[in-house]
């Protein structure tokens, strides 16, 4: 069996709660961002395929899992200060940045604020939204979401877990256990700022990354949210971005096509 150390770090005025599989390697370091109501433990059977040849480091962001300290104005931006400060709190030479949803969100902010600590990336789904045409949840459908996630948050381990092996059939099911204990872990006062974090200026900001870009994709009638369209202007606006799409995935293209997806996402960062 595989034993990770885990640790706090001092970082941006927060306690960071970390897993690490390869701390004192000399291997190269890949960070893995999670997306909002996750933490790091999901990222472990993406780690497990990474720990051969990278060190690996999954972080739990602000307000999520066990991770201590204010979530006030929590924001792209923000989330990308505490990655940056991670980064320098455990001295990682240029890693890699591998980020989900929110995560990938905030590996963009990373490599465009803090361009010198990037070697390159992988952004799956991230929430870049094509806000023509976007109607915004108003006040009372906003509520019913908070009061859905918060129920779901509060059922016993158990629950969860029996509710994420019914509701996903396709997941590992390493992906279900660390899915539904993450799900118990975050701090409720993070929904009050969910919808901040999809106002991302992503179209401002991505002519300013210059490091290599992996942007993955799936069925937008799945629960993706980048359409083709805008996976198109990623590539126009981004100097070195290439697309990979995923058919038969959702929101959660590596938990829903495991196998399909891993495969090119290694090949690419071998090549990269």
């Amino acid at each position: 069996m595989t034993v990770w150390s885990e640790g706090f770090i001092e970082a941006n005025g927060l306690k960071v709660f970390y897993h690490r599989s390869g701390s004192g390697s000399n291997k190269p370091a890949i960070l893995l961002l999670h997306g909002f109501s996750d933490n790091g433990a999901c990222w472990s059977p993406v780690a497990h395929d990474l720990q051969e040849t990278y060190d690996v480091i999954m972080p739990d962001a602000r307000g999520h899992g066990r991770t201590e300290g204010p979530i006030n104005d929590l924001g792209t931006n923000l989330l990308a200060a505490d990655a940056a400060a991670i980064i320098q709190a455990l001295s990682l030479k240029k890693p890699y940045l591998f980020g989900h949803s929110m995560g990938a969100a905030t590996a963009v902010a990373v490599a465009a604020n803090y361009p010198e600590l990037v070697k390159a990336m992988v952004l799956e789904d991230p929430p870049f939204m094509d806000l023509k045409g976007f109607t915004p949840p108003d006040k009372q459908q906003l509520e019913e979401m908070k009061t859905k996630n918060l129920a779901f948050h509060d059922l016993p381990l158990e629950e969860r877990i029996a509710r994420g092996r019914a509701e996903n059939p396709d997941w590992l099911e390493a992906e279900i256990v660390p899915w539904a204990a993450s799900k118990g872990e975050y701090n409720p006062e993070i929904m009050e700022q969910r919808m901040g974090i999809g106002k991302y200026p992503w179209r401002e900001v991505l002519p300013q990354v210059e490091c290599p870009t992996l942007l993955i994709t799936a069925e937008v009638e799945k629960g993706a949210i980048i359409t083709p369209e805008v996976a198109q202007e990623v590539q126009q606006l981004s100097k070195h971005a290439e697309v990979a799409y995923f058919e038969g995935a959702g929101h959660c293209i590596h938990r829903d096509r495991y196998a399909e997806t891993m495969q090119p996402v290694l090949d690419w960062l071998r090549q990269h």
